[in-house]
């Protein structure tokens, strides 16, 4: 019986450890490929236009940080947003990647 505790107690700090490892945000939304519009570097917001036309602006999180010269409009961009509405995850995507892309569907 006491082996047991003993064996229920290590397993609870050894998730209590790892949990800490584990980000910090849970993704809400992707957008696969949206090209960007405009970008506020001083109040950390993003603006862009999705796949199917909409333009959508969030602020991005502080973890992530947002430079002027990081994006500039008309860059394709990977967005990932958190269940607060912030970019937690964006990724410049490469033209020519795309094109590939493209190239594959049209075969």
């Amino acid at each position: 019986m006491m082996k047991q505790k003993i064996l229920a107690t290590l397993m609870l700090l050894r998730g209590i450890g790892t949990a800490g490892l584990v980000q910090g945000f849970q993704t809400a939304a992707v957008f696969p490929v949206s090209a960007v519009e405009h970008v506020d570097s001083r109040n950390q917001v993003l603006t862009f236009k999705t796949q199917d036309g909409q333009v959508r602006m969030f602020r991005v999180a502080q973890s992530v940080g947002m430079k002027r010269e990081t994006f500039a409009k008309g860059d394709l961009v990977r967005i990932e947003v958190d269940v607060d509405d912030q970019i937690v995850n964006i990724v410049k995507i490469a033209q020519t990647s795309l094109s590939d892309r493209g190239a594959l569907h049209r075969k």
